[in-house]
C-alpha cells in the first residue's frame, strides 16, 4: 500500500493540510516541483508544525537536486536555529528528468516541461494507479509521454491564451485525451481567468474529448482510479 504524499507546498497549503490532516505523522513524503514561492513557500510553516506537534518519524522531499539547498535556506531563514531541534528526520531524494524512484509503496517517474524554472512533472504508480502532476510549465513530448494513460493528471492550465512557460486550458484538455488521461483537473487557472470566464471554462470541461475533465475548486476531492 502507498503511503501519503503532498505534492508542491505553496504559502496557501499549510492552513489546508492543518485543516483536513490532525495527525503529523500522517505525509511520508513531499514533492517539489520547482522552485518557485508559490510551490515551496509554506515548508517553513508546514515542517515547524510537525515539529510542534510531535512528529518523530523521518519524513522524505523529493526534488531535484538544486532546490534540496533552498529549502534548507527558507526553513533557516523562516524559523532560524528550528530545523536542527527537529526531532524527526528530512530524508532528501534527488528527483531527475527519466529516472526512476521507488519510495513509500510508489515507483515515482519524471520529466521536464518548458519553465523559466527548472521543473519536472510527476507520475506516482502503485497498486495498478497511475497519478500525475504537472508543477508548472507547458507540457512537452516527454511529459506527455508521462501523461499517457494516468487514471488522474493534475495539470497546471494559467489562461486560455498561450503564454510563455504557461500551458493553456483548451491545449491541456487537447492534450490530455489525446494521451488517454482518464480524468484532468485544471489547476493553477489564473484568478483574474477564473473570474471574468467561468462560462467559457465551463464550456471547455464540458466539451472534453477522450478525457473527464474539471475545474476544481479549492478542497475539491478525487480518488485515483475512481
Amino acid at each position: 500500500e502507498a503511503g501519503t504524499f503532498l505534492f508542491d507546498c505553496g504559502y496557501s497549503v499549510p492552513p489546508e493540510v492543518w485543516r483536513t490532516v490532525e495527525d503529523p505523522e500522517a505525509i511520508d513524503l513531499i514533492y517539489i516541483s520547482h522552485p518557485h514561492a508559490d510551490h515551496y513557500f509554506g515548508l517553513p510553516a508546514l515542517l515547524g508544525r510537525m515539529w510542534e506537534d510531535g512528529r518523530t518519524r523521518p519524513l522524505t522531499i523529493l526534488t531535484q537536486p538544486v532546490v534540496i539547498e533552498q529549502i534548507r535556506e527558507i526553513v533557516e531563514a523562516g524559523y532560524r536555529g528550528l530545523a536542527a531541534r527537529f526531532q524527526y528526520e528530512i530524508q532528501y531524494l534527488a528527483a531527475a528528468a527519466g529516472a526512476e524512484i521507488e519510495a513509500h509503496g510508489a515507483a515515482f517517474r519524471f520529466a521536464a516541461t518548458t519553465h523559466p524554472a527548472p521543473n519536472l512533472a510527476v507520475r506516482a504508480e502503485w497498486g495498478g494507479k497511475a497519478f500525475c502532476y504537472s508543477g508548472d510549465g507547458m507540457f512537452t513530448g516527454e511529459s506527455r509521454k508521462l501523461f499517457a494513460g494516468a487514471d488522474l493528471l493534475v495539470h497546471e492550465a494559467f489562461a486560455f491564451e498561450t503564454r510563455p512557460g504557461h500551458a493553456d486550458i483548451e491545449g491541456v484538455i487537447w492534450m490530455a485525451g489525446e494521451e488517454g488521461v482518464r480524468r484532468t483537473a485544471l489547476a493553477h487557472v489564473s484568478r483574474r481567468v477564473r473570474r471574468a470566464e467561468w462560462g467559457r471554462i465551463e464550456r471547455a470541461v464540458a466539451q472534453a474529448r477522450g478525457t473527464q475533465a474539471s475545474a476544481p475548486e479549492p478542497g475539491a476531492v478525487y480518488e485515483v482510479g475512481a
